[in-house]
């Protein structure tokens, strides 16, 4: 006569356990929230792993430590992101239309993709640690690239005035873009009409204009 058969929870057999993969995007999108809302530096693991539902040394599996998930977090974000600026412009020939739609991106997905926007801004002036400096600077830089090489090539084409040096007008770009996202926030009625981004657009680019040879 064999033993009778423990009886299992419904509920436990209904959830099916998370995957290694999944359990570290879990993780990951947790840490997102708490980082955007109560900064780098009060976020704890402690808070991360209960905000997911698991213990520490769960986490641990995943993460060595709180700066190693941070750094993933901000990797992701950054490989995300030109990713999708990336894709969205091969097909683009028009060095003003590939501008257009990366500054449209940005500003546009910016609600979409806040919190990751967030994070990045807010860490810039809350840590000065090396490790965490040097990808937001990577980052950037990256931004810096690709923005200077379409406004160098719609010098060559003559679109974009050359007097102008491709580097400067690729930071105006990327702080205009810093003080938009910086400032959603606080909702300002002009950011929710309808044409204000178009415009800001416009306004943005038109400084890249050819007004000279």
């Amino acid at each position: 006569m064999t033993s009778p058969q423990r009886r299992r929870d419904p509920a436990s057999r209904s959830t099916p356990r998370l995957t290694k993969a999944e359990r570290k995007r879990q993780l990951l999108a947790h840490a997102k929230e708490l980082f955007v809302t109560q900064g780098y530096q009060a976020t704890t693991t402690e808070k991360i792993a209960q905000a997911a539902g698991v213990s520490e040394p769960v986490l641990y599996r995943h993460f060595a430590n709180k700066k190693a998930l941070f750094l993933e977090v901000l990797e992701e974000i950054r490989a995300a992101t030109l990713q999708r600026w990336n894709a969205e412009t091969a097909s683009l020939t028009d060095p003003l239309a590939k501008l257009h739609a990366i500054a449209d991106m940005y500003l546009g997905s910016t609600r979409e993709h806040a919190v990751e926007f967030r994070i990045m801004h807010r860490t810039l002036v809350e840590t000065d640690d090396e490790e965490i400096v040097a990808l937001l600077r990577a980052f950037y830089l990256d931004s810096e690239a690709l923005l200077a090489k379409i406004i160098a090539e719609g010098q060559q084409a003559g679109v974009f005035r050359r007097s102008l040096d491709p580097r400067i007008g690729a930071w105006e770009m990327i702080r205009a873009a810093l003080a938009y996202t910086l400032t959603l926030p606080l909702g300002i009625p002009l950011f929710a009409e309808e044409n204000y981004i178009p415009q800001a657009i416009d306004c943005l680019l038109h400084c890249l204009l050819k007004t000279d040879v």
